[in-house]
């Protein structure tokens, strides 16, 4: 079907010049007191990570990427992002480019690749973006991130030891679920696809359906779909056990991104509870708003994985 995942990339291309959209403006006091913040937040920011450099050759000198990971169907990720890159596009007063792929590990390769300017991805893939990749946080989903465990009602299980020798189902691989869940068990002291077989499902309500079926034990996912899925009641699942919860998604950009866009991206950003297009993006993506994100919200992410990779080696040696 046409703008389907294909040979390349989908986009929205969205142009400054044809917006039917307007956004209605925020009270000019609060506007300049935004504004403020965020400049002088990008001050400290480039304290701490340098300055920012220009695009380089062969880069686009005028129109921006935005690149979303897969985590939703992609005529979902239209709808919620689509208005987004607008409003993105209207303040920077230069088109905006949205993109996904069809697989996380699509989207990964294009992540190494340095092919977005601007990103919206869950924090594990942007920790990888920022040490590896050369992207720097802007903000961040004000809630926490958690994964519920979901068995079948009846059921007696309690905690992680009871999914020994069992099958847990999971969101795609590369997903923040898939990560999280991978942790905890190997703090429980269960090593993944030995003590517990993992597998991966192509979306989070096969993973629950596969519960249903029978085809898995369990099924992990993110705590926050459960109040969207009416069906959970009907499936006769219920939580088992939750993860500890950690910082949420991040919209990044490249460091190629001069810091006069990252003040514009930043004030625009923060402003949207105050105004009604604003409004109508937080609403779609089911947010409570944005705030302002540092690199070191995601340091315990980083020792997490240092910690898991000491305990897979322990747990090889024995």
């Amino acid at each position: 079907m046409p703008g389907s995942f294909g040979g390349r990339p989908r986009e929205i291309v969205v142009a400054t010049k044809r917006l039917a959209m307007r956004r209605k403006a925020a009270r000019p006091g609060a506007a300049r007191a935004v504004k403020t913040l965020v400049a002088l937040t990008l001050a400290a920011l480039a304290l701490t990570f340098g300055p920012l450099r220009s695009a380089g050759a062969g880069e686009p000198s005028y129109g921006y990427r935005f690149g979303v990971f897969p985590y939703l169907p992609v005529l979902t990720i239209d709808q919620i992002f689509g208005p987004m890159a607008v409003s993105l596009a209207q303040e920077l007063e230069r088109p905006v480019y949205l993109k996904t792929k069809s697989t996380f590990e699509k989207f990964a390769d294009e992540l190494a690749k340095q092919t977005y300017d601007i990103v919206l991805v869950h924090p594990f893939l942007y920790v990888e973006a920022a040490d590896r990749y050369g992207y720097r946080p802007l903000v961040r989903v004000d809630k926490k991130l958690t994964a519920a465990i979901m068995i079948d009602a009846r059921q007696p299980w309690r905690g992680w030891h009871d999914l020994a020798g069992r099958v847990l189902a999971l969101p795609p691989e590369l997903s923040a679920v898939g990560e999280l869940v991978k942790t905890v068990l190997t703090d429980a002291g269960l090593k993944p696809d030995v003590d517990v077989m993992l597998r991966p499902y192509g979306t989070k309500m096969s993973c629950l359906q596969a519960v249903v079926t029978g085809s898995a034990d369990a099924c992990a996912v993110p705590h926050l779909i459960l109040s969207r899925v009416g069906l959970i009641a009907e499936m006769k699942l219920k939580v088992m056990v939750e993860t500890t919860p950690i910082s949420h998604l991040v919209i990044a950009v490249h460091s190629r991104v001069p810091a006069t866009d990252r003040v514009k991206l930043l004030a625009d950003i923060l402003s949207w509870p105050r105004t009604e297009q604003g409004q109508a993006i937080l609403t779609a993506g089911a947010w409570p708003g944005f705030v302002v994100a540092r690199d070191h919200d995601y340091d315990g992410i980083r020792r997490d994985r240092a910690r898991r990779a000491r305990t897979l080696d322990a747990m090889a040696q024995r």
